[in-house]
């Protein structure tokens, strides 16, 4: 397959700028196409001082096109040290996904869509870096298997002929001995088309090769029947001798044949050949008044596009219009087909996929982005040429994913949704007045963005949407609050509208903006609930934004008359606070309450003290006991608070003495001190399992105040009372 693809694809421009010979075949096979024979010249040419950069991005671009995948990495790694192209980038991240190592690709892709942010592909991969793993949990469109027609050469293709069960595909074999050169793309012969009965899934007979003239001694195919099977459109190498009066290889070009009792006559060429871009890859509409077809013609989007244009009669054709960028990118797009479900069905490798050429699948009268068809059709392989038979659900691919070019037998088992236009307008809700300048989020149903757009001066909006699924849009702007509204578009819809009011922010208002106390950074999703002590009325009860801010409106106050709040401040993996404040409203407006009051919250740090954080007053015994004193009891129902706002925390209770005692009679004390405090918290929290204490004696003094055997302390009462404390020590959070 990649020897009549890639004749549409010259990715690097050679240059003819050296003379040694090794350097000038080198160049020659390469600019005619014949990577794999240039491969060894490009290679004598590394290490001796004609080697260049120009030399071994070729050499890199025929092992990526002769499927030298590890030789094609390491190239391209070195080419990237000596110079960081933006393509390199590219061509070395799809090596990688083709060896099946996805995390390093992307992260290639990423450099190069950084580097190159106008390129479709970049576009389509920032709109979506984790799409290789949706794509992987779709849920499958199609059943695939192997067929019994496969050779050791390339097999592709296998295109409908409506007379009776059959199809033509396009082989490498070469059985009969015509057109018997090897071409030097890729060691293979050149391809010619072959006849085979088709009975969807049953075995497939032998096919039989087609006769001249219609395979030439150039590569010929793919091609399509009109409905009757009165007409063919077929792709060949240029046909005419070239100067020298031989069968070059030279731009891809469309025939046009009649069919006349199996033969094909008066082979002319298609309206819109030119020498200058190649013409292939014809397809025809399922009324057959329109023909696609694939050129890199001028006025594209990069490489091959997908094109379509009207059949007048008479082999005239109206101007070809390309598909757009919901079909088309700066990559290559080849073999379309339309499908018997009214789609279109095409190969590209300038979308997000698998790797290589993956089947995409678009709707031609819409503007909505093409959809992977997913596994498993695509594969790391280059996965191509899919086709259906006239009637029902089966078909056929090819991949080369067995190692070279073959075909595989389908059943459509899902079909396809597509997006359609949701659009609506952003209103004042009590003005009715339209909104420019609003920022609209559409979120799916996890509440993750998907999209995100500004109305325009008319207040309008719109998105592109999947129907039957469910979807909630956000909206804000300045100067007034966000509204969201959730909703489903109906199964088989072509469009759908909902507007979105929104209101101006409050007369009067608290707000606030939660930071961590040590990095100053904002938090999101902090629980804030603020209550007016008196009317014991709610005033706010939600969660901080991404920048840490909360803000709502307080009802009907007077200015300059005072009322007092509570607020209860929670978040995961904080230390929780409870406020209250007496405000005041000196003028209408919002009251910013983190600049009145200290609302860092503090981090809870595994393995750090909790007593330390809480700043918990030293948890005092009675001499020689262990029982829990009252005031002990306050101090350690702030643990207990703080485990019970923490369900997953675990806590090590650590008991310390001074050295004053026996070594022994320390440790006991501790112990029974430790139990005793873990005990009093584990009937006040949930799964107790989750404290427990721990007697250390005297064997983790705080300072110099040892006393054991003959040592004689000199401390003061008050130096000793530093060594006698308990330590809550976070194990797990």
């Amino acid at each position: 397959m990649k020897n009549i693809l890639f004749l549409l694809l010259i990715g690097i421009q050679p240059v003819f700028s050296q003379n040694s010979n090794l350097l000038i075949k080198g160049n020659d096979y390469f600019n005619k196409l014949g990577y794999a024979a240039a491969i060894p010249f490009f290679e004598k040419v590394q290490g001796t001082e004609l080697e260049s950069t120009e030399s071994n991005e070729k050499l890199a671009y025929c092992y990526l096109f002769t499927n030298a995948f590890v030789n094609a990495e390491s190239l391209y790694k070195r080419l990237i040290n000596e110079n960081k192209k933006a393509d390199n980038f590219y061509y070395l991240g799809f090596t990688q996904l083709r060896q099946g190592k996805a995390s390093e690709a992307m992260e290639n892709f990423k450099v190069f869509a950084e580097m190159n942010p106008s390129d479709s592909r970049s576009k389509l991969f920032q709109t979506n870096p984790q799409y290789l793993e949706e794509l992987v949990l779709e849920p499958a469109h199609f059943s695939i298997k192997e067929t019994n027609i496969n050779s050791k050469y390339d097999d592709f293709g296998m295109y409908p002929y409506p007379r009776g069960n059959g199809a033509v595909m396009v082989s490498g074999r070469n059985k009969s001995g015509l057109g018997t050169k090897v071409w030097a793309g890729d060691d293979q012969n050149f391809l010619e088309l072959y006849y085979t009965k088709t009975d969807q899934n049953e075995l497939l007979p032998e096919p039989i090769q087609l006769a001249h003239p219609i395979n030439s001694s150039v590569h010929d195919g793919p091609i399509c029947f009109s409905a009757d099977g009165s007409k063919v459109y077929f792709t060949s190498n240029t046909r005419e001798k070239n100067k020298n009066g031989e069968n070059g290889i030279q731009q891809l070009k469309i025939y046009i044949a009649d069919v006349i009792k199996s033969e094909w006559m008066n082979i002319r060429e298609f309206q819109y050949n030119s020498v200058n871009y190649a013409c292939g890859h014809p397809s025809l509409s399922r009324d057959g008044k329109t023909l696609y077809f694939v050129s890199d013609m001028p006025g594209g989007f990069g490489g091959a596009d997908i094109y379509k244009c009207t059949i007048n009669g008479n082999d005239q054709f109206g101007k070809p219009e390309n598909l757009g960028l919901g079909v088309n990118t700066s990559g290559q797009e080849l073999f379309p087909w339309i499908g018997n479900d009214g789609n279109i069905y095409f190969s590209s490798n300038g979308r997000p996929g698998f790797g290589g050429l993956d089947v995409f699948v678009a709707a031609p009268q819409s503007s909505a982005q093409a959809k992977n068809v997913g596994q498993p059709i695509n594969s790391m392989a280059d996965d191509f040429a899919m086709t259906f038979l006239p009637e029902g659900q089966f078909g056929y691919v090819s991949s080369d994913r067995n190692g070279s070019d073959d075909i595989f037998s389908i059943e459509f088992i899902k079909p396809f949704s597509f997006l359609i236009k949701v659009s609506g307008k952003a209103v004042d809700s009590r003005t009715n007045q339209i909104l420019a300048n609003t920022k609209i989020e559409l979120k799916d149903a996890s509440g993750k963005v998907i999209a995100t757009v500004i109305s325009d001066e008319n207040g309008s909006y719109s998105f592109e949407a999947e129907p039957g699924k469910t979807y909630s849009i956000n909206a804000s702007q300045s100067n007034y609050q966000q509204n969201s509204m959730t909703f489903v578009i109906p199964e088989n819809s072509s469009q759908f509208t909902k507007d979105i009011t929104i209101s101006k922010k409050p007369t009067y208002g608290l707000g606030m903006v939660i930071t961590d106390n040590s990095s100053k950074k904002p938090i999101q999703g902090v629980t804030v609930k603020i209550t007016d002590i008196a009317k014991k009325s709610i005033l706010m009860n939600g969660q901080t934004a991404s920048n840490g801010r909360i803000d709502a409106e307080v009802g009907t106050y007077k200015t300059g008359e005072p009322f007092s709040i509570s607020i209860e401040i929670n978040a995961p993996s904080y230390l929780s606070k409870n406020l209250t404040y007496t405000a005041k409203f000196e003028a209408e407006g919002i009251i910013q309450l983190h600049e009145k009051l200290d609302l860092n919250l503090q981090a809870i740090n595994l393995g750090g003290d909790l007593a330390k954080m809480l700043n918990i007053k030293p948890i005092y015994f009675d001499l020689n006991k262990f029982n829990i004193r009252k005031d002990a009891a306050i101090e350690l129902d702030k643990i207990v608070k703080v485990m019970n706002e923490n369900p997953t925390m675990v806590i090590e209770l650590g008991s310390h003495t001074d050295c004053r005692g026996t070594i022994a009679a320390n440790e006991t004390l501790s112990q029974n001190r430790a139990n005793s405090s873990a005990n009093y918290i584990k009937t006040r929290i949930t799964n107790p399992e989750r404290i427990y204490g721990k007697g250390y004696g005297e064997t983790k003094l705080l300072n110099d105040c040892g006393c054991e055997g003959t040592v004689k302390s000199t401390c003061t009462d008050q130096q000793h009372q530093l060594n006698r404390r308990t330590e809550f020590i976070i194990i797990k959070m």
